[in-house]
């Protein structure tokens, strides 16, 4: 039996970004040179995860995913965290709410650490950050919602549940729920770096893991296509970032 090949992740560098977004155009022509890359998933803000490249100017990765997502409408896109400055919840929600903007195409990679930012002195466990931001993904289903104005009824509450989650001393202790229901794929994808251990994760990234493909340069100063950036054919846009990356839609909890 015949592996289907896995899609091209391309890595977006965080100077790219910020250039994009300093000059008129710029998105629409960063857009152009991801579509040239042949990739079908794009990797933002993952800088932050190397030592050397991860001190630069730089967006964060969920505003830009925001821009880059409406450029690209049938691209998956996964942005980058790391528990050094970051909380699971707002993490969560944030990628979450994007999930349901970009009509469920992103997914998140967690990594150890943040070398773009100063350290402060606590130490937490990227594995724990990445497993309360996937159980606050599944502690309001999307099918809970039933919408019944007759009955006055927008969910059915009794599946909405926190997500009590208390990592000891040293942990994040997390009630939840979160107040953003799941998306169309499920919940966003759930990435970790290669230097991050977490069985739980729907695939690991970078490293001898899986490589990033480094994004192609720029084309000089050309137009960029217009046409380029509209879905062609019916529901061209419906494809999610699971689909993308041939990953199962997770069951639904308490159905």
């Amino acid at each position: 039996m015949t592996e289907t090949p896995a899609p091209t992740i391309v890595a977006v560098p965080d100077g790219d970004l910020a250039a994009a977004v300093a000059r008129p155009g710029g998105i629409a022509r960063l857009a152009d040179r991801i579509r040239a890359s042949g990739a079908a998933v794009v990797a933002i803000g993952t800088d932050r995860f190397d030592a050397e490249r991860g001190r630069g100017h730089r967006l964060d990765p969920t505003t830009a995913a925001l821009a880059l997502g409406r450029a690209l409408p049938t691209h998956g896109l996964l942005v980058a965290a790391a528990p050094t400055r970051e909380h699971p919840y707002n993490v969560a929600r944030r990628v979450l709410s994007l999930d349901h903007v970009l009509d469920a195409r992103v997914g998140l990679v967690v990594g150890a650490r943040d070398h773009g930012l100063p350290a402060t002195g606590e130490q937490h466990d990227p594995a724990e950050f990445a497993e309360v931001v996937r159980g606050l993904w599944r502690t309001w289903p999307l099918d809970s919602i039933v919408g019944d104005r007759a009955a006055g009824r927008f969910a059915d509450t009794t599946r909405i549940l926190p997500l009590d989650h208390d990592g000891g001393p040293d942990g994040y202790r997390v009630r939840g729920p979160l107040t953003t229901p799941s998306s169309r794929q499920g919940e966003p994808v759930l990435a970790v770096w290669h230097d991050v251990a977490h069985e739980g994760a729907d695939l690991v990234l970078g490293g001898a893991a899986r490589p990033l493909v480094p994004l192609p340069g720029g084309a000089g100063a050309s137009e960029p296509s217009r046409a380029s950036r509209t879905p062609t054919g019916p529901g061209a846009h419906r494809r999610t970032l699971r689909d993308l990356l041939g990953l199962p839609v997770p069951a639904p909890v308490g159905a």
